[in-house]
């Protein structure tokens, strides 16, 4: 049917414009975080590509129902703004029926975040979780990026290194420290060649470094000392392992969790958090179309507000439920209760838009 075509286009398009757009915006707070780390040495700038890759099913299955949502409440409030669902109604077209037309872009988005919420977020996790414990067996010495100043186990370097990367080329660094009456100094070492070693004093990985000078410099007067040296070794600290364990549940495929939810809390949260994402989107579509309807003199935006602020109640509520069913406060059947009070809101929201009929009476002669 054109009618229904047109609707579910209309719907789809502007879905997969706000969706698109709020990937961007999201994404792009987490990738600067990515580059600051790897700028500061924290993590390699290999990881970078595969780090945002990963991440992004767990970002889809949270935009994805809520770009249907907006997508909704949009395309819907601009019909009613352009008489378009007035005419609809007049055709003997009600909300019901419109609402089964759009069940096929309800659908569509249902099961693209069930296989995100339910499998592709736990394999993004599980692979993200992989890169970091492979840069746990890295030390900060592979992360060193030649010929520009990073942040490296708490000191500012500067160096070149050899192609195979074993070899450091015209050192320098830099170190803040305070001595014992707590006067700042500043530490600066300049050194031909450095190499890694394992030092068995310091019980752990070191920089060595060979012909080159320390100077201890007291800012603000001038006063330094100075100390030239044929070898010279700095401990530093291991990568950054920061990231999701591989064992984490988030990074646990559901079918693994599933048989723990009775006597793990952390695994039936986890379990009831995936299923309730899925479980939102017909929801929040149900909400979406009385919420949508707007009279031409009010404008398409009127409403938008109130409908995602009701939106975002519902998710900060499932959330909440998350963290109670994670600590053993509640148990995991709270998710349906939440589900009940939106299903129940939204059904009662549908029957007050619904056009009231009108008694037929008899003309009198």
């Amino acid at each position: 049917m054109i009618i229904r075509r047109y609707l579910n286009s209309q719907v789809l398009g502007t879905t997969v414009a706000v969706a698109g757009l709020l990937t961007v915006i999201l994404m792009s707070g987490r990738i600067i975080q990515f580059f600051e780390r790897a700028a500061s040495g924290r993590i390699s700038v290999d990881l970078l590509a595969a780090a945002v890759w990963y991440r992004m099913p767990s970002f889809l299955e949270l935009i994805l129902p809520l770009g249907l949502f907006m997508g909704l409440l949009l395309a819907l409030g601009r019909m009613y703004l352009d008489n378009e669902m007035s005419v609809l109604a007049a055709s003997g077209v009600g909300q019901r029926r419109v609402l089964r037309w759009l069940s096929p872009s309800v659908l569509l988005i249902t099961v693209a975040t069930a296989i995100m919420s339910l499998w592709l977020t736990a394999m993004g996790y599980a692979a993200s979780a992989q890169l970091y414990a492979e840069q746990a067996q890295r030390s900060t010495f592979d992360l060193i990026q030649p010929g520009r100043f990073q942040q490296v186990g708490g000191r500012m370097l500067y160096a070149d290194i050899s192609n195979d990367r074993a070899q450091l080329q015209d050192v320098i660094m830099l170190e803040s420290k305070k001595d014992a009456q707590g006067v700042e100094r500043q530490i600066i070492i300049q050194a031909e060649a450095g190499q890694r070693v394992y030092d068995t004093t310091l019980q752990g990985q070191a920089i060595e470094l060979s012909n080159g000078s320390r100077w201890d410099v007291r800012p603000g007067d001038g006063a330094y000392q100075r100390m030239d040296f044929q070898r010279y070794r700095l401990r530093y600290r291991q990568a950054d392992v920061s990231g999701e364990k591989v064992d984490s549940p988030r990074a646990t495929a559901t079918l693994s969790l599933w048989p723990q939810r009775h006597n793990n809390p952390i695994a039936a949260a986890e379990i009831g958090w995936r299923w309730s994402l899925v479980v939102l989107v017909p929801i929040v579509s149900l909400l979406a179309l009385p919420l949508a309807k707007v009279n031409p003199r009010q404008g398409r935006y009127l409403k938008l507000l109130p409908a995602v602020v009701l939106y975002l109640s519902y998710v900060v509520l499932l959330i909440a439920t998350r963290n109670a069913v994670e600590k053993g406060h509640v148990g995991s059947a709270v998710y349906a209760v939440v589900h009940g009070l939106y299903l129940m809101l939204a059904l009662l929201l549908f029957r007050i838009g619904r056009p009231r009929r009108v008694p037929h009476q008899a003309l009198g002669t």
